[in-house]
Parts: C-alpha cells; sequence; structure tokens
C-alpha cells in the first residue's frame, strides 16, 4: 500500500497545528475522512484538503512534503508509526511523543521532542533552543526515546531532562544539560557557556574539551568509563548513523556535579572522542 503523502500547496498566512495528523489517529481513515479533518492555521480552522494535496492511503508511514516552519506541533502525542518530513518543521516537533519515529530532511524550531516519553526523533539539519527540554509551566523534561540532531542545537538543550538520550553532532549552545535530573546526553562539537548549572544527576557525554570548567564541577581525573562502551555499542544499534560510536574508546576524563545543589551528575568529556568529525 502506497504512504499517506501530504503535500503543502502554497505557504501559509500563518502556523498550522498539525497534531491532528499522525499516523496512529489516522489509522483506518479513508481519504475523504482525511481530507475533511479541520486545522487550526491562526484564528481560523481550515480543512486539510485546503492545505494539503492528497495522495495514497497508508497512514503507518505519513509524508509530508514541502514543509515550512509554518507547521507546528508535527507528531504530538504520537504513539506509533512514521512520519517523514521533506522540508523544515516547526516549533514543539515531537512535542510528548511515545513511540513510532519522526525523521525531519531539514531543520526544526524550538521545543523539538519537548517532554517526550519514547520514540526517536531524526533532524539532519538544526534545531532551535531547548530540545528536549520541559514545556513552559512544568517541571520534567524528556523521560524516554532518542532525539538526534546531525546540525547543530541552540541553547539549554536537555533542560529538566529526566530520561532517555539526546545526540546532536555539531555543536550546541549555552545552558546544555541544565537542572537535568537523569538520562543521556552526548554533544559532539562545540559547547556553550554554562554547561550543567543546576544538573542533579543524568550523564552528559562532550566529544569536545569546553572551553571553561563548568562551574560546580570537581574534576576525576581520566577515568576508563567501561559503560560507554554498552553505550555506544547500542547507539550504534538503534540509529545506524551513530555506528561510528562503537569505534570510540571508554577513556574520559570524569567531571561530578553540580555539587552548589548537591548535584551528582557527570559530564565526560571523551579523549578519542571524534573531535567534531562526526557530522
Amino acid at each position: 500500500m502506497t504512504p499517506l503523502s501530504l503535500t503543502l500547496r502554497r505557504n501559509p498566512f500563518a502556523r498550522i497545528d498539525m497534531s491532528p495528523l499522525t499516523p496512529d489517529r489516522l489509522a483506518g481513515l479513508g481519504r475523504d475522512a482525511i481530507a475533511r479533518i479541520m486545522l487550526a492555521c491562526g484564528r481560523q480552522r481550515i480543512r486539510v484538503s485546503e492545505l494539503f494535496d492528497i495522495a495514497g492511503r497508508d497512514a503507518s508511514l505519513l509524508r509530508i512534503r514541502r514543509a515550512t516552519v509554518q507547521l507546528f506541533r508535527v507528531g504530538f502525542q504520537m504513539q506509533s508509526g512514521s512520519v517523514e518530513i521533506a522540508g523544515n518543521a516547526g516549533d514543539n516537533l515531537g512535542e510528548r511523543i511515545q513511540g513510532g519515529e519522526i525523521r525531519v530532511r531539514g531543520d526544526a524550531g524550538e521545543w523539538v521532542g519537548a517532554s517526550m516519553l519514547g520514540g526517536n526523533i531524526t533532524v539532519q539539519g538544526n534545531v532551535g533552543d531547548r530540545a528536549g527540554a520541559a514545556l513552559p509551566g512544568q517541571l520534567i523534561g524528556m523521560k524516554g526515546g532518542l532525539i538526534l540532531v546531525v546540525g547543530n542545537a541552540g541553547d539549554r538543550v536537555g533542560e529538566r531532562m529526566r530520561g532517555g538520550t539526546i545526540v546532536t553532532l555539531g555543536d550546541t549552545g549555552s545552558y546544555l544539560a541544565c537542572r537535568m535530573r537523569a538520562g543521556t546526553i552526548i554533544a559532539m562539537g562545540r559547547t556553550g557557556p554554562h554547561i550543567g548549572i543546576g544538573m542533579r544527576r543524568g550523564t552528559l557525554v562532550m566529544g569536545r574539551k569546553p572551553a571553561a570548567m563548568p562551574t560546580g564541577f570537581r574534576s576525576a581525573g581520566a577515568l576508563k568509563m567501561e559503560f560507554l562502551r554498552l553505550l555506544f555499542k547500542q547507539l550504534g544499534t538503534v540509529q545506524t548513523r551513530l555506528a561510528l560510536f562503537r569505534s570510540f574508546g571508554p577513556e574520559a576524563i570524569r567531571m561530578a556535579g553540580d555539587l552548589s545543589v548537591g548535584g551528582k551528575g557527570e559530564i565526560l568529556v571523551l579523549l578519542n572522542g571524534s573531535q567534531g568529525q562526526t557530522k
């Protein structure tokens, strides 16, 4: 059966809330029923058929073509299936996703994977601020799943993160892993200032040595962290793009903190990382 394809007809005049269009919500619906679904576009509500050309029938693989940053909340609370986005995605991509897979060939906005519980999100380009972070007014960020950013990421990646894994192959902005509670972040490129502020638990793996020692962290020197072998092997199994991690050794400089808040988190700076050559 041919995958369901939605091709944007023209650049919309306002942001379109794409949350009703996920593989699990569209399962079992015919093309006519999908065409009648109403989407919020600014202050208006518009039928899917007025915004997109519809082709195919198999909603388990949803393809969104000619996508722009005006399409936000793609994959909201998605539980299963796959979404492929040809173009750019707006804010809140994969918000609260529970399962399935989202792949973006371009860039994505802020709040990628915000408060997500499971599933996989891959962005081939760059993402905005607060990937994997807590939503406004919430105290807990992502709790499960995997976010892979092939390009660069903005500020506050993994803020209040409670579980899951974030991998950024490019550079990241400031306040990386701030107020982190659990989970794993792997940042292979350059990082901005204020790393790990308020971090209580969790692991931040860095492919490059930070420009300055994070405040509130104490170095334990170079150690052999054998669990890294298992982590890198697992990532290579889950995401073929990360198979190169299998060649990395477990040697790293370990820093513990944030001691100013009694934190027991850790920052591991790889001694044999690719120094940003993973892209």
